[in-house]
C-alpha cells in the first residue's frame, strides 16, 4: 500500500487479460488503478456482444481511448448485408426471410458459408442500433476509431466531430449509404493526424466527383488540417479531394493501393499534381502495379523513403535523396542491375534496402554493395535457386566486408502462393504481397520481426547458420541481426556476444521502415489482430496486442 498509483499502473500494463481481471478483483486500490486499462480498448462486433455488455459499457471510467466498430443496422438494399442470417434486438434473435425464386419464404442458415467475410451474419434492429452508436458518441476521450465490414452511421460526419481528442481514424471495407440531405460539415477543423480509407463501397460510382455523393463526401475527411499520415485505395482516390485551390495538408507519409492491373496500369487523373504539391512528404508507399510517374524536378523535395513497384523506383528517386528504398514486386536482374546504374548518384546515401528477385543470382551482392554503400539493413526475397553454402560462409569476405555500417541482413527463399481459385479471391488479391512485400495492414511503419514466444526453439534444423555468423564475425563486426530461413533470425547484442537463434514471426516481412510512436502503431494493430477472431463470433474485446495494454476477453 506504500508504492504510489505512479509505480502500479506500468507494473499492471505487461498483465495478462485474465491476470489483470484478478488485480481489478483484489482490492478497491488495485481495482482504481487496474480499471483504467481494462477497457482502454473496445472492439465491438457483433449485435449480440453489445446487447450482453451494455449494462457495464455505460460504467465504464475512464472512457476508453480506442474502439473497433463492426455493428450495422437491418437494410435490406443495401448489397454488403445480402448474406446476413438474423436481426438482433435486446429481446433476442429474429431470423431474416428471403424470397426464393418460387416465391416461397425461408430463412438464411446461421451456417452457411460467408463468400465476403466483411458481410456480417447478424445486424441489428434500430432501437438497438441507436443504443449503440449513443454509447458510441460517450466515448468522448477517444483518440484512435476504426469503422470495419459495416454500413456507415447516416450521421457519420456529424459522429467523427463528437470525439475532440481523436487523432486516428479508420474506415475499411464499408458501405457509405446515400443521405438525401447531407449536413455541410467542414471537416478542416478536425484534429485527426493519421486517416485510412480502404474498400469502400457504395451505390454511386467510384469516379463521381458529385459532392453530394456519399463517397465523394468521404474524401473530405482528408481536408483536416492536422492530417500527417493518408493511406487510400482506388475505390475512393482521395486525392481527387484537392485542388490547387484548395491543397492538401502538409502530409509526411501516403500509402496508395492501386487496381490490380498488370497489363495496363495507369495513373489516375490528378495523381500527379497531387504529389507535386506534397513538399513536406517523407515516406511515400505504393501498392500494386504503378507506371512511371513523370514528376518535376522540384517535386517532392522531402521524400526519403519510398515503397514502390520497380516499374516506379526510377523516377521516384530520380533528384531525390532516398534513405530507405523498398521494391515491393519481382525485378528481373538485368534491368534491375541498369536501374541501379541509371540513378547511382541518386541511392548512394541509402540506408535501408529490401527488394525480390525471382531467380538468385551471386552477381546481385556486387551490385549491392557497388551501388549502396551506405547500408545498414538489407533484405532480399528470392523464389528460385540461391546461394550456396560456401557463397554465404564466403559472403562477409568477399561482399559485406564493404558495407561498414551493416546492422541488419535478411536474404531467404520465399514460397510463392498458389494462383486466385475464383474471381473473389482475384478481386480481393495485392498483387505485390505475393512477393513478399507487406499488405495493406502490415506496412512497414511497425516491426515485423517480434519475437513469438509460443514458437519452438529447437534449433536443431539449423545448426549451419551458426557457422555463417562465425565466418561474418571478423568482416562484419558490426552485424547484430542475420536472417537466412523464414522463420528464424540470429541475433548477438555486440561485438563480444555469440549468436543465438530466436523465432521471429511467421510473416516474410522486413522491417525496413522505422516504426512510428506507438499510438501510430495502434491503430494498425487494431484492425490486423482481430481479423479472425472477432468478426461474429460475440467477441467483445481485444486479442492481447504486443503493442495494446491488456484486456479481458468476454466470449458469448
Amino acid at each position: 500500500m506504500t508504492l504510489p498509483n505512479e509505480l502500479w499502473l506500468p507494473i499492471f500494463e505487461y498483465l495478462p487479460p485474465q491476470s489483470l481481471r484478478n488485480v481489478i478483483l483484489t482490492s478497491k486500490k488495485f481495482h482504481a488503478v487496474a480499471i483504467r486499462l481494462l477497457y482502454k480498448h473496445l472492439i465491438l462486433t457483433s449485435p449480440t456482444s453489445f446487447v450482453t455488455a451494455h449494462s457495464s459499457l455505460s460504467s465504464i471510467q475512464p472512457s476508453p481511448h480506442a474502439l473497433l466498430l463492426s455493428i450495422s443496422p437491418f437494410v435490406r438494399t443495401v448489397e454488403q448485408l445480402q448474406e446476413a442470417v438474423a436481426v438482433v434486438s435486446f429481446d433476442g434473435l429474429k431470423p431474416i426471410t428471403v424470397n426464393t425464386n418460387n416465391n416461397r419464404q425461408s430463412t438464411r442458415s446461421l451456417f452457411s458459408e460467408t463468400k465476403d467475410v466483411y458481410r456480417p451474419s447478424l445486424v441489428a434492429d434500430m432501437t438497438l442500433y441507436n443504443t449503440l452508436l449513443s454509447q458510441v458518441t460517450s466515448f468522448t476521450s477517444l483518440r484512435q476509431l476504426v469503422f470495419r465490414g459495416m454500413i456507415l452511421p447516416g450521421n457519420f460526419h456529424s459522429i467523427v466531430h463528437d470525439f475532440p481528442h481523436l487523432r486516428d481514424l479508420a474506415v475499411v471495407h464499408c458501405t457509405v449509404p446515400f443521405v438525401r440531405a447531407p449536413p455541410d460539415i467542414d471537416h478542416t477543423c478536425l484534429k485527426i493526424e493519421t486517416l485510412t480509407l480502404l474498400d469502400i463501397r457504395a451505390t454511386s460510382r467510384s469516379d463521381d466527383d458529385d459532392l453530394n455523393l456519399p463517397r465523394t463526401r468521404l474524401r473530405l475527411l482528408a481536408k483536416a488540417s492536422t492530417l500527417r499520415t493518408l493511406t487510400y485505395d482506388h475505390t475512393i482516390w482521395v486525392h481527387r479531394a484537392f485542388t490547387s485551390s484548395s491543397p492538401s495538408p502538409p502530409l509526411t507519409a501516403l500509402d496508395v493501393k492501386f487496381p490490380v492491373q498488370k497489363d495496363r496500369p495507369r495513373v489516375p487523373l490528378g495523381f500527379i499534381p497531387f504529389l507535386e504539391t506534397l513538399p513536406s512528404l517523407r515516406t511515400l508507399i505504393l501498392r500494386n502495379h504503378v507506371p512511371a510517374l513523370s514528376l518535376s524536378p522540384s517535386a517532392l523535395p522531402a521524400l526519403c523513403a519510398i515503397s514502390a513497384p520497380f516499374a516506379a523506383i526510377t523516377s521516384l528517386s530520380s533528384g531525390r535523396s532516398i534513405v530507405k528504398l523498398d521494391i515491393r514486386d519481382e525485378a528481373a536482374l538485368t534491368p534491375l542491375y541498369k536501374a541501379f546504374a541509371a540513378v547511382h548518384s541518386d541511392l548512394s546515401m541509402v540506408q535501408e534496402l529490401s527488394l525480390f528477385v525471382g531467380d538468385w543470382d551471386d552477381e546481385l551482392m556486387l551490385a549491392i554493395v557497388a551501388h549502396f554503400p551506405n547500408l545498414t539493413k538489407l533484405q532480399i526475397r528470392y523464389v528460385r535457386g540461391g546461394p550456396s553454402e560456401d557463397t554465404i560462409i564466403g559472403m562477409g569476405s568477399r561482399t559485406l566486408y564493404a558495407l561498414p555500417h551493416l546492422v541488419s541482413v535478411h536474404i531467404f527463399c520465399i514460397p510463392l502462393p498458389l494462383p486466385p481459385q475464383n474471381f473473389l479471391e482475384t478481386n480481393n488479391l495485392d498483387d505485390d504481397t505475393a512477393y513478399g512485400a507487406p499488405g495493406i495492414d502490415d506496412t512497414y511503419f511497425q516491426s515485423m520481426h517480434d519475437i513469438d514466444p509460443d514458437a519452438d526453439t529447437s534449433l536443431e534444423h539449423d545448426n549451419g547458420s551458426d557457422d555463417y555468423g562465425i565466418a561474418w564475425n571478423r568482416a562484419c563486426p558490426g552485424l547484430r541481426t542475420v536472417q537466412l530461413h523464414p522463420g528464424w533470425v540470429w541475433r548477438r547484442a555486440d561485438p563480444t556476444d555469440s549468436w543465438v537463434a530466436r523465432p521471429c514471426e511467421s510473416g516474410i516481412f522486413g522491417d525496413v521502415f522505422e516504426s512510428p510512436p506507438c499510438d501510430a502503431r495502434l491503430l494498425t494493430d487494431i484492425i490486423k489482430n482481430t481479423e479472425s477472431k472477432a468478426r461474429d463470433t460475440g467477441w467483445i474485446s481485444l486479442r492481447p496486442s504486443r503493442s495494446l495494454s491488456p484486456i479481458i476477453i468476454t466470449h458469448i
